[in-house]
């Protein structure tokens, strides 16, 4: 069969001639098209359950939730191990699929309609979320720098404007994914001194259950008339303070009604943790530019340093880029493209100097048409650069052996 087709091409030279010419073309063609990574993208078989308690021990977050959770989930079909970490103010239950799963994400909407439908999860538990694992590659990560942080909301300044920096960056068309790393949550405070407590009968529970119980988004059922559906919401969700501040709490005698600014102080503030989050020695916030399964790394990173170039910050803020890995992925291409041109220059000396001058140019010429070729075929196959194809059996490895 090999002989047959060497003949052929023997006999038709103009043929081959036109193949070896359509394959450069299309080669440098699908070589400009084609996605660069650092590392090919994959979903572990793992789905993570993560239900926040806030101000519970790991004792009391293990009896309400990891033990209902686990309970809950013994029924799905397709588990391989559940694995419960009960932390102080949360749980974290990760659950195993068997590999012969055909659907990961069938599973994964199983456990989670499996956990919605726990009614006996603690009162101040909040909402359990439920995602697969999926490692991200990094493109790039932008700091937002304050260089005077002496004013009193400083960190709420600093915040907006992080916040604002994000938002913008996700308008870019070749940006999907941008995330604030080291923030803290937002929280409102309400302070009310205790003699104040004492003179209306109140204590801090009764303050809390008053303002949860006005602080309130539910469901009120349909109303139907002929041939049309209502649906009633009862919504009086705040969240922000001066909202929480105009909640009433006490109505007296006389008719007056006390609201909770009336009584003590509100304010935005952030949840108290014991990280502090700074850039080059000053306050800053990060933001982490993640590169999606259908996006370009190169392009990512270009269009960022386009943004911090032309994106003017207000006095008193800067920007800053690390971890930039388009870096990586350019030395990977230059050094293909280097020694592809040391390999074909040292095969055309060699065969020059020994062989023919003719049959050393065609033998030079295989190392082009098969790297041209290579991207014509990855890009019809949906794969990325080499740099990355060359690492693909690695990621597989480390699929399989995931603790």
């Amino acid at each position: 069969m090999t002989g047959s087709a060497v003949k052929w091409a023997i006999r038709n030279t103009p043929a081959m001639n036109t193949v070896v010419l359509a394959v450069l073309i299309v080669g440098t063609i699908s070589a400009f098209m084609l996605r660069r990574e650092v590392f090919p993208q994959f979903e572990l078989e793992i789905v993570l359950v993560t239900v926040p308690y806030p101000g519970a021990s790991p004792d009391e977050v293990e009896s309400g939730i990891c033990q209902k959770v686990e309970e809950a989930v013994r029924s799905v079909d397709g588990i391989k191990k559940v694995t419960s970490v009960a932390a102080e103010g949360a749980a974290n239950i990760v659950i195993e699929v068997r590999s012969d799963v055909p659907s990961v994400q069938k599973v994964l909407n199983e456990i989670k309609s499996q956990v919605d439908r726990i009614p006996s999860f603690p009162d101040l538990a909040e909402e359990p979320e439920v995602q697969q694992i999926t490692f991200r590659n990094k493109a790039i990560s932008v700091g937002v720098i304050q260089e005077n942080s002496t004013a009193p909301d400083a960190e709420l300044q600093l915040r907006e404007i992080t916040e604002q920096v994000r938002d913008d960056l996700l308008l870019i068309p070749e940006i999907s994914q941008a995330e604030i790393a080291g923030e803290r949550k937002y929280q409102i405070d309400v302070e009310i001194p205790e003699k104040t407590l004492r003179e209306y009968g109140l204590t801090l529970a009764d303050v809390s259950r008053r303002i949860r119980q006005r602080n309130l988004e539910l469901p009120g059922g349909t109303i139907r008339d002929q041939g049309e559906t209502y649906l009633l919401r009862g919504k009086d969700k705040r969240v922000l303070g001066e909202e929480i501040a105009a909640i009433p709490l006490i109505t007296r005698p006389d008719g007056v009604v006390l609201r909770v600014s009336d009584l003590g102080q509100v304010r935005d503030e952030f949840m108290d943790t014991t990280s502090i989050s700074r850039i080059n020695g000053k306050p800053g916030l990060a933001i982490d530019i993640n590169a999606a399964s259908r996006e370009d790394l190169l392009a990512m990173s270009d269009a960022v340093r386009k943004y911090v170039r032309e994106k003017t910050l207000p006095p008193g803020y800067a920007f800053s880029i690390w971890a930039d890995s388009s870096i990586e992925v350019r030395d990977r291409m230059d050094l293909l493209l280097r020694n592809g041109m040391q390999g074909l220059i040292l095969v055309f000396v060699i065969l020059s100097l020994f062989l023919d001058l003719k049959l050393a140019f065609w033998v030079a010429m295989g190392i082009p048409i098969s790297l041209l070729g290579a991207c014509a075929v990855l890009l019809q196959f949906d794969q990325t650069t080499i740099c990355g194809l060359v690492e693909k059996s690695e990621s597989r490895k480390r699929r399989n052996t995931f603790p």
